[in-house]
């Protein structure tokens, strides 16, 4: 565990700005109260009221990205008017929205609507192959557009997005998860913890397949899975291993804010944790220079929140 602190300690020696701080986070609390106070019809927030109930569609892509430029540049202007040596600059600016209209893409689910072109006929498997697909979309949307401009740019050579090894070491990222089972499993009694998990609910796919229940489990949990490796790419490989190389340790802040954004749809307890939860990780993977803890504390996480839901249902 010592070789955190000591990212944690490099991180902070030089460059932290707590006025930039002390901004983004009013403006987070101010983001998150809109959130979870404003909402339309059944729905329990402002995001599910207005950008879920839009998912699939065209406008869907446009409000995403209205919504993540809002919480990307909101953080750059607020982090510029404090700290005037901030160094944002136009190529950092560009790739950003780049990444935030990939990001978009990837979460209007818009690319699923041509999925009914290949699902079974059977209503049980083609809604569990659905759900299946639908996590692992993020490798057209995601992944092989940031790599096309990895390799069509020589900006961020030679860490691939952070998943060059770089010397990481693994094992006490186990350790981290060790110390998280505890959070973890406090967050699987609150009231509204099986509301979200586990995120697929069984429909008898593998009685129509002929399988064995546990690995139609296994398989969506497999794909699940593969939608974090995508989110630690994105936001901890291409948000702040690749941008760090433009404006270094600014790099963070809008990192987060994004990341938060991200979980607007989710119970705002895990909203708010993933301020932190963001923090640390994008501070680990601006001194290593990559994403492996990143992947496994978070594949951790996720994975035992299913766990728990599962044990409870």
């Amino acid at each position: 565990m010592l070789i955190f602190f000591e990212y944690i300690k490099n991180y902070f020696k030089e460059g932290f700005n707590l006025k930039a701080h002390i901004g983004v986070a009013i403006f987070l609390a101010a983001s998150l109260t809109f959130n979870y106070t404003y909402s339309f019809g059944d729905q329990s927030n402002f995001y599910d009221s207005f950008i879920h109930a839009s998912y699939r569609t065209l406008p869907s892509i446009l409000y995403l990205i209205l919504f993540y430029c809002f919480a990307f540049y909101g953080a750059v202007l607020i982090i510029k008017l404090i700290n005037k040596n901030a160094q944002f600059n136009l190529k950092y600016l560009l790739f950003g929205s780049i990444g935030l209209l990939l990001l978009s893409v990837d979460c209007s689910y818009y690319l699923m609507q041509f999925s009914k072109f290949i699902l079974p006929e059977n209503i049980f498997v083609s809604f569990w192959l659905h759900h299946c697909i639908s996590n692992l979309s993020s490798f057209i949307t995601v992944i092989i557009p940031l790599y096309i401009l990895y390799f069509l740019t020589k900006t961020f050579r030679p860490e691939l997005f952070g998943f060059a090894l770089n010397g990481a070491k693994t094992r006490p990222y186990f350790y981290l998860i060790l110390f998280m089972i505890p959070l973890v499993f406090l967050a699987s009694l609150s009231d509204n913890f099986l509301e979200t998990y586990p995120t697929y609910t069984d429909r008898f796919e593998y009685k129509a397949l002929a399988w064995s229940q546990w690995q139609t489990v296994a398989i969506y949990e497999l794909c699940y899975g593969f939608d974090f490796i995508s989110v630690e790419l994105f936001f901890r490989g291409f948000l702040i291993v690749g941008l760090s190389k433009l404006v270094g340790k600014d790099a963070l802040l809008p990192m987060i804010t994004v990341y938060c954004f991200l979980h607007f749809g989710k119970p705002m307890g895990e909203a708010i944790s993933s301020i932190f939860g963001g923090y640390i990780l994008g501070i680990l993977a601006f001194e290593s220079r990559n994403i492996y803890g990143g992947l496994i504390a978070h594949l951790g996480v996720a994975w035992g929140m299913e766990y728990l839901a599962y044990l409870q249902s």
